[in-house]
């Protein structure tokens, strides 16, 4: 019996060491960025974007902020705790943004190009649940307008 538990033991450790490789790159199950983030796609208008969601509060006020880039094609989206009129701000950027406000699945408005030390708050034009930011004039290069349909998966 001694020995069936101690192989068993071992089975068990080398099952787990097995696991680990995949278990760094996901969250239950989910990729994650370099920074922890869960990645989610999401489509806005005809534009798919690869965004980091955050969620928390702590992951909420970091943001985007101390990175040296944001690639083409990238984003992060905030799932914001309440729907109301939100406010951001540059703290710690270093790269310009484009703020693209989502509510009840649409753009409800875009804050366009916002260079990194903009000293001011950015306020949503209407209350809204979701914020999608990525680099500054991607919704100019890809025609993004109010109204449009935001999906993600």
């Amino acid at each position: 019996m001694r020995i069936s538990r101690h192989l068993s033991a071992w089975v068990m450790a080398g099952l787990f060491l097995a696991a680990l490789p995949g278990l760094a790159g996901r969250a239950g199950g989910q990729e994650v960025s370099e920074h922890g983030n869960p990645w989610v796609w999401v489509t806005v208008g005809k534009v798919a974007v690869q965004a980091e969601a955050v969620r928390t509060p702590e992951r909420i006020y970091l943001g985007l902020s101390y990175r040296s880039e944001l690639p083409e094609g990238r984003g992060m989206l905030f799932f914001m705790p309440e729907k109301e009129v939100q406010t951001f701000c540059m703290r710690g950027m270093r790269i310009p943004l484009d703020l693209i406000w989502v509510s009840q699945g649409r753009v409800a408005g875009l804050t366009r190009n916002v260079p990194p030390t903009f000293p001011g708050g950015l306020t949503s034009p209407a209350p809204v649940t979701h914020v999608l930011e990525v680099p500054g004039g991607f919704a100019d290069r890809h025609g993004i307008k109010a109204g449009d349909r935001v999906r993600w998966r």
